[in-house]
């Protein structure tokens, strides 16, 4: 008998079951039938998941940081370019301001 693909929410099924402690890893993968090592596989994929989700935030923060930061640098330009073009017409314009 073929052995049944478990979907994503039947793994993480099984890696909250096998955390709480209520059935021991064995029984839980008999029960299963699944090897312990993919049970031990699930769970290190289950807690690098839930740390790349922790530390994501901090991510768009930063995403968001750079792109601010690029824009500030765009305005930069735009307000250099500007204040050349300022002093050019007041040369030709003579004047003082």
């Amino acid at each position: 008998m073929a052995k049944k693909k478990l979907t994503a929410q039947e793994k993480l099924q099984l890696v909250i079951e096998s955390f709480k402690g209520d059935v021991n890893t064995s029984e839980l993968c008999r029960k299963h039938d699944i090897w312990p090592t993919e049970l031990n596989r699930f769970k290190q994929r289950a807690l690098e998941g839930a740390l790349e989700a922790l530390n994501s935030r901090r991510g768009k923060k930063d995403a968001e940081k750079e792109a601010l930061k690029s824009k500030i640098e765009r305005l930069k330009e735009i307000n250099t370019s500007q204040a050349s073009e300022i002093d050019l017409l007041k040369k030709r314009t003579n004047s003082d301001y």
